[in-house]
């Protein structure tokens, strides 16, 4: 089967080549929900992808604010903070200016020195930085650029201009970071940078400009529309990374339509792996070479969970019968199991959702309640935004605590299955 070219594989033909290749279906893990940080104020890590516990996992690393009702406003600073892997609670460490309920300040443990050092954005006058402190000391260090991904050895950062992405889209914008290129639909200046993480030094890898011209012939790139980058990451051996290119359509109504990209590490073959227009909203590197993502495989449909192989365009829809809309898809470091999460319009709910990679089997987590339909999914929503820990038996989340009604980081232990 490896190869072919798939646009559907219903679920009883995959579990029958599963079954040919020698995979058993494994009992599927069942979940304990903990909140590890509770009020009187909010407490989240942001993203999804990225594993909030240190390598020990004795400590997690999130933010604290004072509101989630509307966004931040220049000058409003979010507090980070650590918590406690077994008993909760948090324990500031320091603030940044630069944030938003969507994906906080773009937290990393340092790869180099995962047990004492964190990465975060932060602003230095009227620039957007990145910020290297060691959580013992306080000692801190600062970087050019701000970081939109870590590689996991350490190396390399890769930066996007957050003055850009929030005149585009302020739920993931920084307050008051400014866009230089703000009258240029296509500048040749901006894009996806490379900075080293030791030495701060900096390089340009894919301009907007050029894939501007990539995408001519499509209407909605017509020299007027604003293209504009976003959600650069590494592939897990950082050979290559992604990202997805932007625009909107004409209002009323205006939506996003994007396409997602790839390129070698230092910039060259640049690759358009989803087309544009398929609406790609959310992706994980599985390994190096494949790629799980959300996005419409038939123009007018629904979003669905796909697996491919970067460059092959050998789409393949997961779990065609229970993976049945948008979601946030974090993949365990086994590569076997896939956590992501859905929206219950109805109970104004959002499910958490694990998924067994090779025999498509799947199973329900938790059900957390959003109270509010702005919570659901407007600009305020509060997206559980899954991530692994290192061990593949935790995932972090972040949700409204049942009780209050406050957002604040949560848990899931898995216990029995595989993995």
């Amino acid at each position: 089967m490896q190869g072919m070219t798939l646009e559907r594989m219903s679920r009883r033909a995959w579990l029958s080549g599963v079954a040919a290749w020698g995979y058993q279906q494994p009992p599927m893990p069942r979940a304990t929900v903990e909140a590890l940080t509770a009020g009187p104020k909010h407490h989240f890590f942001g993203y999804y992808g990225i594993p909030p516990w240190n390598r020990a996992q004795t400590k997690l690393v999130c933010l604290e604010v004072d509101f989630q009702d509307r966004l931040p406003a220049p000058g409003e600073k979010a507090r980070i903070g650590l918590v406690d892997a077994k008993r909760g609670g948090f324990a500031p460490l320091t603030e940044t200016a630069t944030w938003n309920l969507q994906q906080g300040c773009m937290l990393y443990w340092n790869p180099r020195r995962e047990n004492r050092e964190i990465l975060f954005n932060d602003r230095k006058g009227g620039d957007v930085i990145t910020v290297v402190m060691d959580v013992e000391s306080g000692k801190r260090r600062e970087l050019p650029r701000a970081i939109a991904a870590v590689g996991r050895s350490g190396k390399y950062g890769l930066c996007i201009d957050y003055g850009r992405q929030g005149r585009m889209r302020k739920v993931v914008g920084y307050s008051a970071a400014a866009d230089p290129f703000a009258d240029d639909p296509a500048p040749k200046r901006d894009g996806i940078w490379r900075m080293d993480l030791r030495t701060g030094e900096t390089k340009l890898l894919v301009s907007i400009a050029e894939v501007y011209e990539r995408l001519r012939g499509n209407p909605l790139i017509d020299g007027k529309r604003h293209l504009f980058f976003q959600h650069a990451v590494f592939n897990r051996d950082d050979s290559r990374f992604l990202f997805l290119a932007r625009v909107f359509t004409d209002p009323p109504g205006a939506q996003l339509e994007s396409a997602m990209f790839t390129a070698n590490v230092d910039g060259s073959e640049l690759r358009e792996v989803i087309p544009f227009g398929r609406g790609v909203s959310h992706f994980e590197w599985r390994n190096a070479r494949e790629i799980v993502a959300t996005f419409r495989m038939k123009p007018q449909g629904e979003k669905l969970h796909v697996l491919f192989t970067d460059g092959a365009g050998d789409y393949r829809v997961l779990g065609e019968e229970f993976l049945t809309s948008d979601g946030h898809c974090s993949v365990s470091r086994d590569e076997q199991w896939m956590v992501t999460d859905e929206n219950v319009s109805k109970t104004l709910e959002k499910r958490l959702l694990l998924y067994h990679l090779p025999t498509g089997q799947g199973t329900e987590l938790a059900r957390m309640p959003m109270r509010e339909r702005r919570y659901l999914n407007s600009d305020l929503r509060c997206d559980l935004h899954p991530r692994w820990d290192r061990t593949g038996r935790q995932i972090c989340f972040d949700a409204l605590d049942r009780g209050t009604g406050l957002r604040q980081l949560h848990v899931a232990r898995l216990a029995g299955g595989e993995g």
